[in-house]
């Protein structure tokens, strides 16, 4: 039976990070719209700014895995890192949102919202693939099976979380 103190930092770093991910991906990053007059750049702003880059970003954040596995799999900070991410809730809350009733729009700039998102997605990418190469070297070989489910447990748990505040996270806009 896998005991549950050797996968907990990878666990609780897939959590925090889907959580913080869903809670405004596509929520709150899709209601974001172009400050630019150009009617073009305008209308693809969202799928190519939004969701393209996320997508590729997130890919290049995963697989820097690949050829890197910082911190290692004893670190006890991998948890405190993904919660660093918590920064682009209000980042992008502040983005270019017409619809905003309650918060202010602090970048109006495209350009501040293309950053957000490549560091957010590259670091979605990154963190969550980390926990999930890391936590199989935490337990011996017969364990890696129960392992695996129980990541994928608390991904989902993540995700649910992520989901739920994205709620409270809209009716703040």
């Amino acid at each position: 039976m896998v005991h549950r103190l050797k996968i907990w930092v990878m666990a609780l770093t897939i959590v925090i990070t889907f959580g913080v991910t869903l809670s405004v991906f596509p929520a709150i990053t899709a209601k974001v719209v172009s400050n630019s007059e150009d009617e073009g750049w305008t209308k693809f702003f969202n799928p190519v700014c939004c969701f393209l880059i996320f997508n590729i970003m997130d890919w290049i954040g995963r697989s820097i895995t690949s050829k890197t596995l910082w911190p290692g799999p004893d670190s006890k900070y991998l948890p405190l890192l993904a919660a660093i991410r918590f920064i682009f809730v209000p980042l992008f809350m502040l983005c270019h949102i017409p619809d905003h009733i309650y918060l202010p729009t602090f970048f109006q700039n495209d350009a501040w919202f293309i950053i957000f998102m490549i560091f957010f997605s590259v670091s979605n990418g990154y963190f969550v693939s980390l926990p999930m190469c890391l936590a199989p070297k935490k337990v011996l070989p017969h364990e890696g099976e129960t392992t695996g489910a129980l990541m994928t447990f608390f991904l989902a748990l993540g995700l649910s979380v992520g989901a739920g505040l994205s709620f409270g996270f809209k009716a703040l806009l």
